[in-house]
C-alpha cells in the first residue's frame, strides 16, 4: 500500500521566475519543501509536534528532475507522498504537474530524522510510519547516485551565508545551497542550455556569518554540459557535493 498522497496548487509569481519568465530551479525547490511540509502539518506531525518531540527532518539527498519548467501566470500542483522508511531514513517522491495534468517534473529525496538536542540519528518510530500509512510492504529504498568527486576545480565562487539563508531548525535551508551552486554556473551555460537534472548531497552543516566556497568542476558531453561541485568552509571542510546536468538549447 503506498503512503498518504497530499497535492498542492502554486501559482507561478513575477519574483519566481528567470529572464525567460520560467520558474527557477530554486522555486521549484520551495513548492517541494512547502508541500512536504504542508503534507505533515495536515497529518498532524508538523513543525510543532517535531519541536516537542525534540525531533527535526534534515534532508540528506536531492535527485530532480525537469522535463519542462512552468511559465509566468501557470498554475502547477505539486504532489508528494513518503515512499518508505528504514530505520534512520525516510524516503520520499515528488511529482509536479500541469494544468493538463501531465507531469512536468519529479524528484526522489532521503531525509534522515535527528534528535535535536544531542545532533545525532534517531530511529524513526512505529508511530511515525503509521501517520504516513506505511507498512512492511513499503521497504524498497529509493536510490540516488552518489556524485563524482571534483578532481579539477575550473570554476571557484564565494558566498557569506546570511540571516535570510537560515530555516525553522536553525540551519541553512536546503534550497540555499541549490542556490549557491547555480549562481556559480558560469553565465555562457545559463544562456545556451537548460539545467534538467539537479542531484544534491547533504554532508554537514553552515551556520550565520561563515563563508563558503563553490568549487565546480566542467564536463562537455556533446548536447550536455555536467557540472559536478563542492561546497566547502574556509578551513577546507566539505559541507555538500552537487551535480546539474544542462541541455544545449
Amino acid at each position: 500500500m503506498a503512503g498518504v498522497l497530499t497535492e498542492k496548487e502554486y501559482e507561478i509569481h513575477f519574483y519566481e521566475v528567470n529572464y525567460k519568465k520560467k520558474a527557477l530551479i530554486t522555486s521549484l525547490i520551495d513548492y517541494l519543501n512547502d508541500v512536504a511540509i504542508y503534507q505533515s502539518e495536515q497529518l498532524g506531525i508538523g513543525l510543532d509536534y517535531m519541536l516537542e518531540n525534540n525531533m527535526a527532518w534534515i534532508l540528506y539527498k536531492w535527485d530532480i528532475s525537469v522535463k519542462e519548467y512552468p511559465k509566468l501566470g501557470d498554475k502547477i500542483r505539486v504532489r508528494t507522498l513518503a515512499h518508505s522508511i528504514r530505520k534512520f531514513y525516510a524516503y520520499r517522491k515528488f511529482y509536479i504537474v500541469d494544468e493538463q495534468d501531465k507531469i512536468i517534473a519529479t524528484a526522489n529525496s532521503i531525509w534522515m530524522l535527528i534528535d535535536i538536542k544531542n545532533k545525532k540519528p534517531m530511529r524513526i518510530g512505529k508511530e511515525i510510519e503509521k501517520v504516513y500509512r506505511l507498512t512492511e510492504e513499503n521497504v524498497g529504498i529509493l536510490k540516488i547516485d552518489n556524485i563524482n568527486k571534483v578532481e579539477r576545480i575550473d570554476n571557484n565562487v564565494e558566498f557569506k551565508v546570511r540571516y535570510s539563508d537560515i530555516d525553522t531548525n536553525g540551519h541553512v535551508n536546503n534550497e540555499k545551497y541549490a542556490a549557491w551552486i547555480i549562481e556559480s554556473v558560469p553565465l555562457d551555460i545559463v544562456l545556451n542550455y537548460t539545467l534538467i537534472n539537479i542531484k544534491i548531497t547533504y554532508k554537514k552543516e553552515t551556520k550565520y556569518g561563515e563563508k563558503i566556497k563553490v568549487l565546480t568542476q566542467k564536463e562537455d558531453k556533446e548536447e550536455y554540459v555536467i557540472l559536478i561541485y563542492k561546497i566547502i568552509k574556509d578551513n577546507g571542510e566539505e559541507l555538500t557535493l552537487g551535480e546539474t546536468t544542462w541541455k544545449k538549447n
